[in-house]
């Protein structure tokens, strides 16, 4: 005969995730999405962000080059003087930093989406249709100003709300599509 609660008995004692129980601890949800669902989808996401600004970068003329740059210049300071112009231009040293940025970036708001969105109500698609403004939104006021004046002068804001919410849709459908596991709770079964 086995001491373990039933599951029904377990559902009543263990509360909702967000909810304090009767000791003031934090309820943890029995069922939470793998980090690698939001490692891949947020690297998918990226690629979707990459897919966007070569678009733009084409169809405005800017050239492929213009949006990597752009996020390079975050890292190379001496970036931050130059013209437009220059930005246009291969350069080696932005296009690794830049992609790094954007990969780095993109890996750690994939894992963050996951992380946090067993606690919250509604399906990831829900969220991910509220995550991919508020990026943009937290990029534009706070983000730019303060790492890249650059971009903030030279971004084409449409097309960098589009890559944003472009984001967060694969990384929402990406995470959405990953089956949930048991969530480890600290303490031996």
């Amino acid at each position: 005969m086995s001491n373990r609660p039933l599951e029904s008995e377990v559902s009543e004692v263990v509360p909702r995730p967000g909810q304090i129980d009767e000791h003031g601890s934090v309820g943890v949800p029995a069922m939470v999405y793998p980090y690698s669902a939001g490692i891949v989808g947020g690297l998918l996401g990226g690629l979707a962000m990459v897919a966007v600004a070569l678009i733009y970068g084409f169809l405005s003329g800017e050239g492929p080059w213009y949006p990597v740059n752009l996020i390079g210049a975050t890292l190379l300071r001496n970036l931050q003087n130059a013209p437009p112009e220059v930005f246009r231009q291969f350069n080696l040293a932005a296009l690794i930093s830049g992609l790094g940025i954007h990969l780095v970036i993109s890996v750690t708001l994939g894992l963050l989406f996951a992380l946090v969105l067993p606690t919250l109500p509604g399906t990831p698609y829900l969220w991910a249709i509220i995550v991919g403004p508020l990026l943009w939104l937290s990029a534009t006021l706070v983000a730019l100003p303060l790492l890249n004046p650059v971009m903030q002068n030279y971004v084409d804001w449409p097309s960098f709300a589009i890559a944003h919410i472009a984001y967060s849709l694969v990384l929402g459908w990406w995470v959405a599509r990953t089956p949930k596991v048991p969530a480890r709770h600290g303490g031996s079964p």
